[in-house]
């Protein structure tokens, strides 16, 4: 979805790049869809990335977006808002548990391109509200998301288990 939303976006922004980590059966589709749609050369495909590069990859973009219909928990939200980017997933599955829609980003309809470019239309003009979400997201997890915390409530319910 990001990529048809991708030819609505370069009208105001000429130079967006579009990066998509990882593999999947879509792949063949998706290069296709960009070389037939004419944004080949804003489209980068990237897999078999060492965890290096992927966390370097978190660090240099401006916006995670994955509007994913499904998408469970979602680790990768919380891998890029630890990095402090604002991020966009789909109003389903496990996203809503972790994006609070626009505090530490937006939640936009499966299959819905022309919402998920207005999300992403809002963050590329506003790159100080971009970067304040990204802060709220990094925030968020290290409040509710490193593994002590985790630690933390295991101890608690298996403390109020004993107790009981």
């Amino acid at each position: 979805m990001v990529e048809t939303a991708l030819p609505r976006l370069l009208t105001t922004w000429p130079d967006l790049q579009l990066v998509l980590v990882g593999s999947g059966d879509d792949r063949a589709w998706l290069e296709d869809f960009a070389q037939k749609n004419g944004v080949e050369r804003h489209v980068h495909f990237l897999s078999g990335l060492s965890n290096a590069e992927l966390a370097a990859c978190y660090r240099a973009c401006e916006i995670f977006a994955l509007p994913s219909r499904g998408e469970g928990f979602g680790l990768v939200y919380l891998e890029a808002m630890a990095c402090g980017k604002p991020v966009i997933g789909g109003s389903h599955g496990g996203a809503p548990e972790l994006i609070q829609d626009g505090v530490t980003g937006y939640l936009v309809p499966h299959g819905d391109p022309i919402q998920l470019a207005t999300a992403i239309r809002t963050l590329l003009a506003d790159p100080q509200h971009g970067r304040a979400m990204g802060a709220r997201g990094r925030q968020t997890v290290d409040h509710e998301y490193r593994f002590q915390n985790f630690v933390k409530a295991l101890k608690k319910i298996l403390r109020d288990q004993c107790e009981s």
